[in-house]
């Protein structure tokens, strides 16, 4: 069975710079393709952060390990 999130890491540039909520995360809309959905961007070691994909999305937009795709997201 394949893994219910997938994880994507984001560049430290493109995090905003916004007060974090609990456990240090971003409140964020998020969009692949054409799903849109709420989430946040949660915090890993040191400065970078990551924004988790439900299964869901990745197979609606046709996602998989190894493909380069575009996460648009605004702080909510």
């Amino acid at each position: 069975m394949a893994s219910p999130w997938t994880y994507i890491p984001i560049p430290d540039k493109k995090v905003p710079q916004v007060k974090t909520g609990g456990w240090g995360s971003i409140p964020v809309n998020a969009r692949v393709g054409k799903t849109i959905w709420k989430t946040s961007l949660f915090p890993m070691k040191g400065k970078n952060y990551f924004i988790p994909i439900k299964r869901s999305v990745c197979e609606k937009e046709s996602l998989s390990v190894g493909k380069t795709m575009t996460v648009f997201f605004s702080v909510v």
